[in-house]
C-alpha cells in the first residue's frame, strides 16, 4: 500500500523527491471502468427516453378528450387591440390639472355636515398659526376628521 500511496503516510518515493514532482501515473484500469460505466449509463438513459416518448405518443390521445366549453366563453369581451394609452403626455397633463384644481381650490365635501375642502397652502398656514388639535381620544372621530379625511370647517378666524 505504501508503494501506491507514498504521500498518504508521509513517505515520498526517492525518484519523486529527486524529480521534484510525482513520477508515477494513476492506474488506468479504474479510470477506464468509470468511463465505460458513464458511457453505458448515458446510452441506457437515451434509449429509456426514446421508449418513454414512443409510449407517450400512444397514450396522449386518451387524455386529449374535448372538454365542454366554459359557459361564459361567448360572453367574454375580447379585444384584438392592445390596451395602451393613446396619448400618455396629454393624459398626465389632464391628471395634473385635476389634482392641482383639487389642491388649490375651496369646495364643499359635505354641505349637511359643514365639511369643506380648502387649499393646501391655506391649510398649512392655519396649522402653523393654530398648531395641531389636541388629541382627546382615539380614531378619526377624536381628530375632527370624517372617514374621507376631510377636516371640519375651522372656527371663524381671519
Amino acid at each position: 500500500m505504501a508503494d501506491h500511496h507514498g504521500a498518504a503516510d508521509g513517505h515520498v518515493h526517492a525518484a519523486s523527491a529527486a524529480a521534484g514532482h510525482e513520477v508515477t501515473d494513476a492506474p488506468a484500469s479504474p479510470l477506464a471502468k468509470v468511463g465505460i460505466a458513464i458511457a453505458v449509463l448515458m446510452l441506457v438513459s437515451f434509449v429509456g427516453v426514446l421508449l418513454l416518448f414512443r409510449f407517450l405518443v400512444h397514450v396522449q390521445p386518451l387524455y386529449d378528450k374535448e372538454e365542454p366549453a366554459h359557459p361564459l366563453r361567448d360572453v367574454r369581451v375580447s379585444s384584438t387591440e392592445p390596451r395602451l394609452q393613446p396619448d400618455p403626455p396629454r393624459e398626465k397633463a389632464e391628471l395634473r390639472r385635476i389634482e392641482d384644481h383639487l389642491l388649490t381650490t375651496y369646495d364643499w365635501v359635505d354641505k349637511e355636515q359643514g365639511l369643506v375642502r380648502i387649499p393646501v397652502d391655506r391649510a398649512i398656514d392655519l396649522l402653523s398659526r393654530r398648531g395641531l388639535p389636541e388629541k382627546t381620544g382615539t380614531g378619526a372621530a377624536s381628530t375632527g376628521a370624517d372617514s374621507t379625511g376631510a377636516a371640519a370647517p375651522p372656527a371663524s378666524e381671519e
